[in-house]
């Protein structure tokens, strides 16, 4: 049985509920966590109606789905390296009658911005991490970054303040062990208000900061 064998659940049954909304997933995406919709409440306490917001490695589309069905006058762009990610997600986006813009490329890379808002939840488990054999039914490019796990979120923090606008926020979800890794490659990238917010069993899981100037 498929189920026995470690598949997610939500690969069984084609469908997971993320932040109310009922999202199409298969294993060319990351299965949605609970714990990701920390990022989306800190995201929405931040982002004004009409916020110009960004979702990086969108996979499925539910972060940046989320935070367009709650800000309906926002401006979302949805990016995402995997042409097959990018395919559920715009069938999400269709099925749910959300004007969220979908592009395919490497996080910023030939982005310009400005974005009052930066989400992402990117590759954050380390290569080497022992616990990466028993997620082999999810996409390995969006679960593994590098032998310390930061290398795809070093290269987010370093291109995001030249996309965002002065006072634009970066939001990272990461690791539950990760946080005061992340919040020092924040400062040393130039951010200010750099602090974390806890997940619903309480571990740090998202960190962000502000452009400062």
């Amino acid at each position: 049985p498929r189920r026995m064998a470690g598949e997610p659940v939500a690969y069984l049954t084609g469908t997971k509920e993320f932040y109310g909304l009922p999202l199409q997933v298969d294993a060319r995406v990351l299965d949605p966590r609970p714990d990701t919709e920390t990022l989306v409440d800190w995201a929405l306490a931040l982002a004004a109606p009409a916020a110009r917001m960004a979702d990086l490695g969108t996979g499925s589309g539910a972060i940046a789905l989320a935070l367009q069905s709650q800000r309906p006058q926002a401006q979302v762009l949805a990016v995402d390296a995997s042409a097959d990610a990018l395919a559920v997600a715009r069938a999400n986006a269709r099925r749910l009658g959300l004007p969220v813009r979908f592009v395919q490329g490497h996080w910023l890379d030939g982005i310009a911005g400005p974005f009052d808002l930066i989400v992402s939840n990117p590759p954050y488990i380390p290569a080497t991490d022992p616990h990466l054999a028993a997620l082999t039914h999810e996409p390995l490019s969006a679960l593994a970054s590098g032998d310390d796990g930061l290398q795809d979120i070093r290269a987010i923090a370093a291109q995001a303040p030249s996309r965002l606008a002065p006072g634009g926020w970066l939001l990272l979800e990461h690791g539950w062990d990760q946080a005061e890794a992340v919040q020092a490659l924040l400062r040393a990238a130039g951010f200010g208000q750099v602090h974390s917010r806890h997940d619903l069993a309480g571990m740090a899981r998202c960190t962000g900061g502000q452009r400062t100037g």
